[in-house]
């Protein structure tokens, strides 16, 4: 199976990837000095702003993808605008290049708690994005991450799932053929 991810270089998409082996895996970053830590998880990588869907379909149409996984974030940022802004902007971006590359199914991040309203709206935002797209999609609502790389080092307040622990089981929903709304949490 051909999967692209977006955002692999992130906290959930470093610890997805391990989990895919057996699959031919491509990546997107923004920043080229990310691509040796790509390359070291055996992933091609691809530089491409998810903000530019010049480039994103570009990305999308050279892989060939049969999986699409959107786990874009700005948590960099920290919690609010830049993640409101990345739902709302470069998730269709990451959509309609999924349907140009002939990808049959959609996999995206979500959450599975309460944030705050200008969030919350872009949330629903990137999920009706992805519910809208024709394709076999499955929207993956993770609870806090928390643990190395993560906001939190310690157990997050529940809902939560460790960052090792979700992307061991984010893998077999990517390979998987389930569609509509998973929760992971541990709790």
């Amino acid at each position: 199976m051909r999967i692209l991810i977006f955002g692999a270089t992130g906290v959930l998409g470093r610890a997805t990837v391990p989990h895919l082996q057996g699959h031919a895996v491509a990546g997107t970053t923004r920043a080229p000095g990310k691509l040796p830590a790509l390359a070291a998880l055996g992933v091609d990588g691809i530089v491409c702003d998810a903000y530019d869907r010049a480039a994103v379909d570009q990305a999308a149409r050279a892989f060939r993808p049969d999986v699409v996984v959107n786990f874009l974030t700005d948590l960099a940022g920290g919690p609010g605008p830049g993640n409101a802004r990345i739902r709302r902007e470069a998730a269709p971006n990451v959509t309609a290049a999924a349907r140009a590359a002939g990808a049959r199914r959609l996999v995206v991040e979500s959450i599975a708690f309460p944030t705050a309203p200008e969030s919350q709206a872009a949330v629903a935002a990137l999920e009706q994005d992805a519910e809208g797209s024709g394709l076999a999609t499955l929207i993956v609502r993770f609870g806090r991450l928390w643990g190395p790389g993560t906001w939190s080092a310690g157990r997050a307040a529940a809902p939560a799932i460790e960052i090792a622990e979700a992307g061991r089981r984010a893998a077999p929903l990517i390979t998987g053929a389930s569609t509509g709304v998973v929760l992971l949490a541990d709790d």
